[in-house]
């Protein structure tokens, strides 16, 4: 069994909440992951710095995206949907992170192709974690796919 060691990964966060995405950053940096995080806070902007609009023209395209579900305007589950049903962002893996822990709401969003639901950790040390958990798994265990098939 082969293991893909850890390289430099894009992340685009969609997330409204300062307090987390400031976090996520720190919590990245903690577990020593080499990525570079972009962070958007809200579902519009995500779209555009996806496609590359609006003033996103010079945005890398994310090899992972760590989306909030709870967002201004278009919600989570909006974004992922519309991410989901575009042919050029669709391999692109979503993570859904939210307070809730509601098995329909879960249910749903695998559904619609979420990658994967976690609840948002209480504390640092579990914020700490979970992203470790992130960056083992998904940038460091999972082969993701290759980026020009997304650019």
């Amino acid at each position: 069994m082969t293991t893909t060691t850890s390289k430099r990964a894009d992340v685009l966060m969609v997330e409204d909440n300062p307090g987390d995405s400031r976090l996520a950053k720190e919590a990245f940096e903690e577990v020593n992951a080499d990525v570079s995080l972009n962070v958007v806070t809200d579902g519009e902007s995500a779209l555009s710095f996806l496609r590359k609009e609006n003033g996103y023209s010079d945005a890398t395209t994310p090899q992972l995206i760590i989306l909030d579900l709870d967002l201004p305007g278009r919600n989570g589950r909006e974004i992922l949907a519309e991410i989901k049903s575009d042919d050029t962002l669709r391999q692109i893996p979503v993570i859904v992170l939210t307070t809730t822990d509601d098995d329909a709401t879960i249910a749903d969003l695998y559904d619609n192709y979420a990658n994967a639901f976690v609840t948002k950790p209480e504390s640092m040390s579990k914020f700490i974690d979970m992203i470790g958990s992130v960056q083992s798994f998904w940038l460091s265990n999972a082969s993701l796919p290759p980026r020009n098939t997304y650019e």
